[in-house]
């Protein structure tokens, strides 16, 4: 059962949208929501060079002061809309610089059950997630529900594509979705080129594992016929009219930064739909 969620909260207007996900899924178990506040302070750094650093000082302090006052105002109205819910609630507030947010979360979700944020590499106007998204994907060690801007939840999940590999990664974004899995009506086991030597055999087995949690699972085999790999995916998923894709957050070190791989940033950057990922 899912108990326990985090969902990310900026004070923008996409934080209606994600907390309607949260809403939707905390509803059928009772979970309680945690919203995560990223209140944003300046950060001197970007506001002037070396030479000028000492003359921005006082504006820098009157800014910081600025938006310590804005959290405040920003929290109890967030802290208000989320009790509307009718369910347990609570609000915790981060006053930090854009950039150290990510580790403040990846662990706030290792104690629950799901963090929720909006799908990174989406563009637009505003604070630029897309780093915390990743830091949140790499470090917490467990599921991200990824929500495309200005989605509102449309009801339960009810048609699940599983998006599988034979991989660490693709295995645990499906133990994070099982709750998901269980109750829906039907959920697709995807894979894309399937190599001709057996490869389908730990697909078959899968298939067998999830089915034993409830799960009402098709396994299919799809060729990408010259589409891409996230093409051939997002195409199966709108035939299938599906709510929820579950994949393996893949990705590597690079100078010792960990770096999304090409088929994760397509899927997360283009995805109509919520995607579960794990890493």
């Amino acid at each position: 059962m899912i108990k326990d969620i985090v969902v990310h909260l900026d004070g923008s207007a996409e934080d209606e949208f994600r907390l309607s996900h949260a809403e939707a899924f905390a509803t059928p178990d009772g979970a309680h929501i945690t919203g995560l506040y990223t209140n944003v302070l300046p950060d001197i750094a970007a506001m002037a060079t070396p030479d000028a650093a000492a003359a921005a000082a006082a504006a820098f302090t009157e800014l910081e002061d600025a938006a310590r006052a804005q959290g405040e105002t920003t929290s109890a109205r967030l802290l208000e809309r989320m009790k509307r819910s009718g369910l347990p609630v609570e609000l915790a507030r981060h006053d930090l610089r854009l950039g150290e947010f990510g580790r403040a979360a990846a662990s706030a979700a290792r104690a629950a059950d799901l963090f929720i944020a909006t799908a990174p590499y989406r563009g637009g106007e505003g604070i630029n997630w897309d780093g915390f998204a990743e830091e949140v994907l790499s470090d917490s060690g467990r599921g991200t529900l990824f929500v495309p801007p200005g989605l509102t939840a449309r009801g339960p999940i009810q048609r699940i594509l599983v998006a599988w590999r034979d991989t660490h990664d693709a295995a645990r974004a499906v133990a994070e979705a099982l709750p998901f899995i269980a109750r829906a009506t039907r959920v697709d086991l995807v894979m894309v080129d399937a190599d001709p030597d057996g490869s389908g055999a730990p697909a078959a087995a899968m298939a067998r594992h999830l089915a034993r949690h409830g799960g009402k699972i098709e396994a299919k085999t799809l060729a990408s016929e010259g589409m891409s790999v996230p093409q051939a995916l997002l195409e199966e998923a709108a035939r299938g009219a599906i709510d929820l894709i579950v994949m393996g957050g893949y990705g590597h070190s690079r100078l010792r930064e960990w770096v999304l791989g090409g088929t994760t940033r397509d899927i997360l950057g283009a995805s109509p739909v919520p995607v579960l990922m794990a890493h």
